[in-house]
């Protein structure tokens, strides 16, 4: 098994050409040719989880955000970058990255984070329909809880269900929460469509100032349960979908990375 068999079979479960045209997905470091017979799998690829996979014998890291975004002009071993990516290839680690292509695939990062919620009756929050595609992938999801309920035991299922202790709440809350929105990751997108969709409340994971200022001015309530809980929830499913592939490659999620954010 080598590196291009995962990339290729990520290929088939959320297509690269599925990216939006500013992100940078795929191969970041390491050669298609190199052999694997264990992964690790993480939202980002940091000094830690690079040593955790030297440590673990993992000769892959498959990462949802982008190793290398930004066009590299040198690797200079001095700098932070340069001596990560010097680390990896001193240990014959090569990094994949799967990031928008996987937020808007079916069976995604969108659709886990509304099944997570236990949404039903879930669809695509807005449109989005890639560069040569005749398909409507959709970003975001909005769907329904089976049961209304109120605002306050609907905060604590997010907190249940993302595994978190705290969020943030923008705008006015509802007395009963039924229709969900969910966006996972960074929500920067038009309100004013949001607000014609009627929905009680959106979670999402990351929500500019003046964006929340304006929600809350507008009467709509936000959850903003922060970028890493609201996307990591896909780890373990990548993980299962690919153990049923590969089942002679071991696979696990990283045990080093925490949320960046802390609350005093």
């Amino acid at each position: 098994m080598n590196v291009g068999d995962i990339i290729n079979f990520l290929n088939e479960i959320a297509p690269w050409r599925y990216a939006e045209e500013w992100d940078s997905v795929g191969l970041m470091v390491g050669s298609r040719e190199s052999y694997v017979t264990k992964i690790l799998l993480c939202m980002d690829v940091t000094s830690d989880v690079i040593s955790e996979a030297a440590q673990c014998g993992a000769q892959m890291i498959l990462s949802h955000h982008p190793f290398i975004f930004s066009k590299l002009k040198s690797i200079d071993m001095e700098t932070f970058k340069g001596e990560q990516i010097a680390n990896l290839i001193k240990n014959n680690i090569s990094v994949v990255s799967a990031h928008t292509n996987l937020d808007t695939a079916p069976g995604g990062v969108n659709d886990t984070l509304a099944e997570s919620l236990h949404l039903t009756n879930s669809r695509n929050l807005k449109p989005y329909m890639p560069k040569g595609l005749e398909c409507d992938l959709g970003m975001g999801k909005v769907g329904e809880l089976q049961n209304s309920k109120s605002f306050d035991e609907f905060v604590i299922d997010v907190k249940k269900s993302l595994c978190i202790e705290n969020l943030r709440i923008i705008g006015v809350k509802p007395k009963k929460v039924k229709k969900v929105a969910v966006f996972c990751g960074s929500f920067d997108d038009d309100l004013e469509s949001l607000k014609s969709l009627k929905v009680d409340v959106l979670v999402t994971g990351d929500i500019k100032y003046h964006i929340a200022l304006d929600a809350a001015q507008m009467g709509l309530c936000i959850v903003d349960a922060g970028h890493f809980a609201t996307e990591r929830i896909i780890l373990p499913k990548l993980r299962d979908t690919l153990n049923k592939r590969f089942k002679e490659l071991d696979i696990i999620c990283s045990k080093m990375e925490t949320d960046p954010f802390t609350f005093a």
